[in-house]
């Protein structure tokens, strides 16, 4: 893999992992978000999930595609949620989409080994 996108892994990790770690260990800022969405608290504790477990992915040898869907899936979801529910800004989400897009088309082999053939 070429060294831009291996920085753009890094970066995504840090980024992903404080934000999935600050859900998970209740940021009041994060709280106060889902609050606000009023689905209750759950979803804080699924999206943090999500997002530490698919940073990890970024490094683990034959998930890197996958995990970048899984973290592009989960910003696009928020995105979406944080547009119909509230008036937060949401730009730094389409800075992480498009930067999870790029991680998960560089390793597209991976994801489409496992896609059916028509």
């Amino acid at each position: 893999m070429t060294a831009a996108i291996t920085l753009l892994r890094a970066v995504l990790t840090a980024a992903f992992l404080y934000y999935g770690l600050r859900k998970l260990t209740s940021g009041a800022a994060d709280v106060a978000i889902y609050d606000a969405i009023g689905f209750g608290q759950w979803p804080r504790y699924v999206t943090g999930t999500v997002e530490v477990v698919c940073a990890i992915g970024l490094w683990v040898p034959g998930l890197q595609g996958f995990a970048a869907l899984g973290l592009m899936a989960t910003v696009m979801i928020g995105t979406l949620t944080l547009l119909v529910f509230t008036t937060l800004p949401f730009w730094h989400l389409i800075l992480l989409t498009v930067g999870a897009a790029m991680v998960a088309q560089a390793y597209g082999a991976q994801i489409g080994r496992l896609l059916p053939r028509a």
